[in-house]
């Protein structure tokens, strides 16, 4: 059971939520966004499916702008630090589901999958909410299972970014930066697996996301070299 916030905790959460969504709307507003791979997405809606978002916890930044106001669903760590997130996030329009791949997971998954069979799009960073960085989880692949729903790899980069010394490599692109958001191809992933097919798709994500993260990374490391 998760300790009642003191009232000094509830008004610190309070400030530091709304700041934190007006920091995201401020920069993102200053961005040029550049969009990859958008054909994906509307060959799904073409077929009035939903999709699960999956993406690098250490960009997820950028997204929280672009992707904002669409009533997302996603899953935010049970960690003291995911209680920022998930009031900032929702702030913006999302719809913060709490659990990870390490606390409160199943229940989280269930709740999440119970969201996704209504008809919303779902967000999960697989990675997160602890690492290791750049590493998918096996979350978001029964979560595909469960939910017959297929699979968005996402990736971002900036012409200028800062990148923090966290575990995550944390990007927060500077104002008036161009952004790039890469969508992949969607992976479906069959309701019945073996060990090691599920092994497989889990690795195609992986490979899909850093694929995807190094295309947008490179997009502006050839724009720096001329």
């Amino acid at each position: 059971m998760r300790r009642r916030a003191s009232f000094r905790e509830r008004v610190f959460l309070f400030l530091i939520s709304r700041l934190g969504a007006l920091f995201i709307w401020i920069m993102g507003k200053t961005w040029r966004l550049h969009w990859a791979g958008q054909e994906h997405l509307r060959a799904i809606r073409s077929a009035r499916e939903n999709v699960i978002y999956a993406f690098w916890h250490g960009r997820m930044l950028a997204l929280c702008f672009s992707h904002r106001r669409q009533n997302i669903h996603i899953m935010v760590s049970e960690h003291r630090d995911g209680e920022i997130v998930a009031q900032t996030v929702n702030l913006l329009g999302f719809v913060p589901i709490r659990g990870s791949t390490t606390k409160g997971g199943r229940k989280a998954l269930f709740r999440i999958a119970e969201r996704a069979r209504s008809g919303y799009d779902v967000a999960i960073t697989p990675d997160g909410p602890r690492g290791p960085c750049w590493r998918v989880q096996p979350g978001v692949i029964t979560l595909a299972q469960r939910t017959g729903m297929p699979i968005i790899p996402v990736a971002n980069g900036a012409s200028l970014g800062k990148t923090l010394s966290s575990w995550d490599r944390f990007l927060i692109p500077m104002p008036f930066s161009r952004v790039a958001i890469f969508l992949g191809a969607p992976i479906s992933v069959p309701r019945e697996l073996s060990e090691t097919s599920f092994e497989e798709k889990r690795l195609e994500l992986e490979r899909a996301i850093l694929a995807l993260t190094q295309r947008a990374d490179h997009l502006f490391s050839r724009s720096h070299s001329r």
